[in-house]
């Protein structure tokens, strides 16, 4: 056999003209594979709401109360979890501080305990940090990546299996508008939910085949009290002006629970947000330049 002739057979393939084939016989061409490729990936399936246990994060308020409401309206059985949270009856309310792990595997064994299994687990409990990254206090800082990443990683670590099991669950994490913009003046926030977005995509993609949905929501400026209870600092007092035309919880959790039913992968509400993350991919200085204009008034 010739130089030239082997140089084009390697590991049981072959060349005729230009086109690679296997053992000898005749391939499709690379768009027909394309095709064929994509004929093979998994549709997406609606999930039904109605009778399904979520189990929901940071319950008592905010965009955690009110999407307890909204599921509860569907038809959800819910299992609500916050530092201090009050009886909600016909639901399930376990009170209880999120940022310690021995807490995490209680409140995952009694909604097992109660309901026989979760089929949608919503990390929606996070806190804010509002200082530059080089002066954050370090027990703030670990308190916030701590509720914030680990807490919905620990959780997740706890439910996924039951739900591989079952062939059927999702993972909901409720990030923000940060997972997607840097915010200079929430610099150590923006991190956590960085995080998080990572973490929704890695998970969906390592149980592609297991039946498990992930969703990231990321919300805008929301009408929460979230802001007043950020650990340190205030923001720029701009956008605090601007929240005026901020979405309110109960519209965000009709969002999220609409992404629930339609398994979409991502939810940003209100979709005027797309503007900014559009605006830092295309015009990343001029972006830039605005949020240190912002930084300067505030000082």
């Amino acid at each position: 056999m010739s130089l030239y002739r082997s140089s084009k057979i390697w590991s049981g393939k072959s060349v005729r003209g230009n086109r690679t084939t296997l053992s000898g016989k005749r391939g499709r061409s690379g768009p027909g594979m394309l095709l064929l490729w994509l004929r093979k990936v998994p549709k997406r399936q609606a999930m039904r709401i109605e009778s399904q246990v979520a189990l929901i994060t940071g319950a008592s308020s905010g965009i955690g109360q009110a999407l307890a409401a909204e599921l509860s309206q569907r038809g959800a059985r819910l299992a609500l979890t916050a530092r201090s949270i009050t009886p909600q009856a016909p639901h399930l309310t376990v009170p209880g501080d999120l940022t310690d792990p021995d807490f995490r595997r209680h409140l995952i064994e009694t909604t097992l305990a109660h309901y026989g299994r979760i089929d949608i687990l919503i990390n929606n409990a996070g806190v804010g940090l509002y200082q530059p990254s080089w002066q954050a206090n370090d027990e703030a800082v670990r308190h916030m990546f701590e509720l914030n990443v680990f807490a919905p990683v620990h959780l997740a670590q706890l439910t996924v299996p039951g739900m591989r099991e079952r062939r059927h669950g999702m993972v909901v994490n409720i990030g923000s508008i940060a997972s997607k913009v840097t915010l200079p003046w929430f610099t150590l926030y923006s991190a956590t939910k960085h995080a998080l977005e990572s973490f929704t995509d890695g998970l969906r993609m390592e149980n592609a085949d297991s039946g498990l949905k992930t969703m990231l929501v990321c919300p805008g400026y929301v009408k929460t009290k979230f802001q007043q209870n950020v650990l340190i600092g205030r923001p720029p007092d701009e956008l605090a002006s601007g929240r005026r035309f901020a979405t309110t919880a109960p519209a965000l959790a009709c969002a999220i629970a609409d992404g629930i039913a339609r398994d979409r992968r991502q939810v940003l509400h209100p979709a005027a947000g797309w503007a900014l993350v559009a605006g830092w991919r295309t015009v990343p200085r001029l972006i830039e330049r605005v949020f240190q204009k912002l930084q300067r008034d505030h000082k």
